[in-house]
């Protein structure tokens, strides 16, 4: 089976028992931390797709880490893709799930890649700015880029604004070689 469509099944059957019982919110939050521990932590994606860890032991494991720490819907969720060996799909499970809530709620998501570290302030101008242009209410993700040089790269789903001082020196480098011949 398609690995995206195992994944989109199983974020929406998550999606469809944590309104069942009334938990969505909690969910929501347990399957972002999930979501960002494979960005955080690299070996917990390799730990999950081990042939050589066994399934007693990934079992162990997920006690150890989320049985008391996330939801007990998400706990069972967790499980259940141990015994049906679908564990290795966690990451974009989480990924859809996270995307579909976000579109429930009129969301869009949105990226913004600075050169350097940006204020509270500044994040809310940007916030203002998707929310006036895109017409949309957004949940923004900020991070450093230093390769930028200067300026911002701001990405709305599958739009994107690049103001950064290499993509300027980029664009003035392609000028000046075409002039040359």
């Amino acid at each position: 089976m398609d690995e995206g469509k195992i994944a989109v099944r199983y974020s929406k059957a998550l999606l469809g028992l944590a309104r069942e019982r009334g938990v969505t919110e909690s969910v929501k939050i347990d399957m972002d931390t999930i979501y960002h521990l494979f960005e955080t932590f690299p070996r917990f994606s390799q730990v999950l797709e081990s042939p050589v860890i066994k399934l007693k032991e990934k079992v162990a494991f997920f006690e150890e880490v989320f049985k008391k720490n996330v939801n007990s819907t998400t706990y069972s969720f967790l499980l259940l893709l141990l015994t049906n060996h679908r564990e290795a799909y966690l990451r974009n499970i989480s990924r859809i799930f996270l995307e579909s809530c976000r579109q429930e709620a009129g969301y869009k998501e949105a990226r913004l890649r600075s050169a350097i570290a940006i204020d509270t302030a500044t994040v809310e101008q940007f916030k203002v700015f998707i929310r006036k242009h895109f017409n949309t209410e957004v949940d923004l993700t900020c991070s450093v880029d230093e390769n930028l040089i200067g300026g911002f790269v701001l990405q709305v789903e599958d739009q994107q604004i690049d103001a950064s001082v290499s993509a300027k020196l980029t664009k003035l480098k392609r000028e000046l070689l075409a002039s040359q011949s």
